[in-house]
């Protein structure tokens, strides 16, 4: 099997910079003529249409072709009125549109075979398909349908409200992709990153066929739009391209923020204490569906303007769970790191979450598995006690979420997040950062920076044999950074990075105000965390 790393995956996402955007903001600017680049030696060629679409390819032997739409849309974008409508967006793909039918979409994806799929995430709404060479104009046909000739029709909203409440309630039911989604309401309090990725109930109730169309309209523009192939000829994914109506969508004028509907508004979240974000409701009160699928809450005034201005503002803060039920603790430390605007650290805490690495109790072993990282020899396999730690890193275009998540089983919870405190330290204090006198020799030894750097390059090259990863690496990239940056330039700022650079980054970490999240027996964490905080040098939320 495969060995899958977040922290390569990241790097593919956010190899390099943003692109410059025109003065709305809203992209790659339209030009009056077709200009052709060619990227990476080359290997990668990107067509600009005159309404600011690219066509982005890169040749490659096999079976399949892979091809996808990436739109610059999601949930950080969003406001009050739209908060969730990236996902509706994606919840609607490959339905009824002015081409087909959905019954004929449907027959048409079948007769494909291979695979389509679509997805949101908080910085893009991507549709990606794998199928034959000889399908690759119909898929094209179906993707250019879906993204920009799509019809809302009530029957297919109606059944939204029948199925997105289900799916809010499997993620509530699973730790795993409920607590990151509360790390991000609690670190970004201000909106923009901390903008639920579901549709909050209150935005479901209230959206209408005629207020999807026009969200669509607003974000789903020619200029924030990249159409990405792998394995196909490049003039011929043009000419397709353009046979579709890629070429002639035209940028649409930009649109006044939607008013909130009547009733879209979320219910008053019940106060908390400052810096920390909105407790959750017991069953009786509310529940997490309010909390965080609602309105983010908190957040100072400056950093509410700065996210009306599109920038994400870092606010970190502290949420407590409290349920006595479960097995585990959950406990989550968080901090601002960052983002693809700082393109030397965006490759630094790559290399710093391989270097944490961990993992569960148990592992098969073998390797590559990063049995040698710091979660697992110095915590792991020191405290029976824990269950699980591992290092995350979130990036995004202008921020990043470093940290720590872990679980223990009770009543261990306020030393667990003792000793993930230690961890950050220990790398950090090389550079003064740390509290106690002897972390200063538990810095990160040019051995171990290796074997991270090793393992960071090992995972990257293998995810990116995968045709659908190169596909979205590559669509992601001409989005973002509107070039594309090959594997062999990242292999090399890979290996420019060191122990001093390691060290730096993680002081840089407790220079921001740390997220602190815990669900399960949490009594201990909320009594003693700014203790613990303050000991390890931490500033407490």
């Amino acid at each position: 099997m495969r060995a899958y790393s977040p922290a390569a995956a990241g790097l593919l996402r956010c190899a390099g910079r943003r692109a410059k955007t025109t003065a709305a903001g809203l992209g790659t600017a339209a030009t009056t003529t077709t200009t052709t680049e060619a990227f990476a030696g080359g290997r990668t060629r990107v067509t600009t249409f005159p309404n600011g679409l690219r066509v982005a390819s890169e040749p490659s032997a096999g079976h399949f072709a892979a091809v996808g739409v990436y739109v610059d849309a999601g949930s950080r974008y969003e406001d009050g009125a739209t908060a969730g409508y990236a996902h509706l967006m994606d919840r609607l793909a490959f339905r009824n549109s002015d081409g087909f039918t959905r019954a004929e979409s449907a027959a048409m994806i079948e007769r494909l075979g291979g695979s389509i799929m679509s997805s949101s995430s908080r910085e893009c709404v991507m549709y990606q398909a794998a199928v034959f060479p000889r399908d690759v104009q119909t898929a094209v046909r179906l993707m250019a349908d879906t993204t920009l000739r799509p019809r809302f029709l009530p029957e297919d909203v109606d059944e939204l409200r029948a199925e997105v409440p289900w799916e809010i309630r499997e993620v509530e039911s699973k730790p795993d992709t409920f607590l990151p989604e509360k790390l991000h309401e609690t670190a970004f309090q201000a909106g923009t990153l901390g903008n639920p990725l579901l549709c909050p109930l209150p935005q479901l109730n209230a959206a209408t066929p005629d207020s999807l169309a026009r969200y669509h309209r607003r974000w789903f523009r020619p200029e924030r739009m990249v159409v990405a192939a792998v394995g196909v000829d490049h003039n011929e994914l043009v000419r397709m391209c353009s046979a579709h109506g890629f070429a002639d969508a035209a940028p649409a004028p930009a649109e006044p923020p939607l008013d909130p509907a009547p009733g879209s508004e979320p219910e008053p979240e019940p106060e908390s204490e400052p810096g920390s974000a909105p407790a959750k409701a017991g069953p009786a009160g509310g529940s997490w569906l309010r909390s965080i699928l609602g309105r983010p809450g908190g957040g100072a005034p400056a950093a509410a303007a700065a996210s009306a201005a599109g920038r994400s503002v870092y606010t970190g803060g502290t949420w407590f769970d409290a349920k006595p039920d479960v097995d585990f603790t959950q406990v989550y430390l968080g901090f601002r790191s960052a983002g693809i605007d700082d393109e030397h650290g965006l490759y630094v805490y790559a290399v710093l979450q391989m270097l944490l690495g961990g993992g569960g109790s148990f592992s098969a072993g073998g390797p590559g598995k990063g049995m040698y990282s710091r979660l697992y020899t110095r915590v792991l396999n020191q405290h029976a006690w824990v269950e699980s730690c591992v290092a995350f890193h979130h990036c995004y275009t202008d921020a990043g979420l470093f940290g720590i998540s872990a679980s223990c089983r009770p009543p261990n919870e306020h030393a667990l997040l003792d000793v993930m405190a230690a961890e950050i330290e220990a790398v950090a204090a090389a550079r003064g950062a740390g509290r106690r006198a002897y972390a200063a020799r538990e810095g990160p030894a040019p051995l171990e920076v290796r074997r991270a750097k090793n393992q960071l390059k090992s995972n990257l090259l293998m995810n990116l044999e995968s045709r659908m990863v190169q596909l979205e690496d590559l669509g992601r990239q001409i989005q973002v950074s509107g070039r594309k940056v090959p594997a062999e330039d990242m292999v090399a700022r890979i290996e420019a990075i060191t122990p001093s650079d390691i060290a730096r980054a993680a002081a840089a970490l407790l220079e921001s105000p740390a997220t602190v999240l815990a669900q399960g027996h949490v009594d201990g964490i909320r009594q003693f965390y700014p203790k613990v905080a303050a000991s390890h040098g931490i500033r407490a939320p």
